[in-house]
């Protein structure tokens, strides 16, 4: 039996189909690599959707507890001889502990008293009175703005930064005495202008002039930008009964002082109940003959309307938050607002 020796075009032939069948084994290949990859990433994007979906359902089933909670406070105030009574020994202001969830990780919530803290929007309304350069509410501002022991802030200071905080606020361009309009903010980098408009975030207060960050993270926690202007005096902290003073004196009162009313609250266990009313404040030791201007003891409150609902929630490794404003009227509790976070 004879070999024939294939011929050249047909030894061409095979080379050809080789290469034909590597580089389909090779598109083979990458389209696989990358269909994996696209799969990867789709599930991926899946389970972090189907995370946040329930994280937020965790939170906002925290946000509606604390509503019921709130609901049931105002039945039971329902049935108070003396009316509405919000202060620090009631269920609405209890820290529970944090609730274990089925799958894995937890969920905490608490509830904050927007009305225990300083209106920043009520700053912008000038004086009724040609004989009173300031409202109760800004002579209560620049009593805070003073009541840090870091970072010191002076009077002459603190007036400053008012003028400029009733400049961010009001309609117009021009400026106070020593205020600060538009003119003064395209010089900052980058600039920008004043919002002639009342704020909708605290945080806003981190660019009117003369503000450092150092005093805006001391004087937050004490300004809101809810509510009336009103000061309940069973939960307001330290630093705003600090800012309660003889209407011609700018200066907060002392931290002995302070504490001292704030024992006036507390009962033999450190329980913080409450004053027994206003008129026993205002009697207190402490403030028993200053004369405090009208306007302020006009909004001192024994109740509140507005709430601030924070809640954290960790599932798989992850942890979100949401904090909403929630207001109480005529029975009911409505969300005001709602920002939400994820760590």
């Amino acid at each position: 039996m004879s070999y024939r020796k294939p011929s050249p075009d047909r030894r061409r032939q095979r080379g050809a189909a080789l290469i034909v069948a590597m580089l389909v084994f090779a598109l083979a290949t990458t389209l696989v690599v990358a269909m994996s990859s696209e799969f990867t990433l789709f599930v991926k994007r899946g389970a972090n959707s189907f995370i946040s979906s329930q994280a937020n359902a965790y939170l906002r089933g925290g946000e509606d507890l604390a509503r019921m909670v709130l609901i049931q406070d105002t039945e039971d105030d329902a049935n108070r001889e003396a009316g509405p009574r919000d202060d620090l020994s009631e269920m609405w202001a209890q820290q529970v502990p944090p609730y274990a969830l089925d799958e894995g990780g937890f969920l905490t919530g608490s509830l904050q008293d927007l009305e225990n803290r300083i209106n920043i929007n009520e700053l912008a309304v000038g004086s009724s009175s040609d004989t009173e350069q300031f409202t109760s509410v800004q002579a209560q501002f620049i009593r805070l703005l003073q009541s840090f022991d870091e970072p010191r802030v002076s009077e002459q200071d603190a007036r400053l930064i008012l003028e400029a905080v009733r400049d961010w606020l009001d309609a117009n361009q021009e400026p106070g005495d020593f205020g600060a309009e538009d003119d003064y903010y395209f010089d900052m980098e980058p600039s920008y202008r004043a919002a002639n408009a009342p704020m909708r975030s605290v945080s806003e207060l981190r660019m009117v002039a003369y503000m450092t960050p150092e005093l805006y993270l001391a004087v937050a926690p004490y300004l809101t930008v809810w509510g009336g202007g009103t000061i309940n005096i069973h939960t307001a902290p330290l630093q705003i009964l600090r800012t309660i003073n003889a209407k011609n004196d700018l200066n907060p009162l002392t931290p002995v002082e302070g504490e001292a009313l704030l024992a006036l609250r507390k009962d033999g266990a450190d329980l913080d109940v409450g004053y027994e009313s206003i008129q026993a404040f205002l009697e207190s030791p402490v403030l028993e003959g200053l004369e405090l201007a009208p306007g302020l003891t006009d909004r001192l409150v024994e109740s509140s309307d507005f709430f601030l609902y924070s809640g954290q929630v960790e599932v798989a490794d992850r942890t979100a938050t949401l904090y909403s404003v929630l207001r109480r009227e005529a029975g009911r509790v409505d969300t005001l607002a709602r920002v939400s976070g994820s760590l």
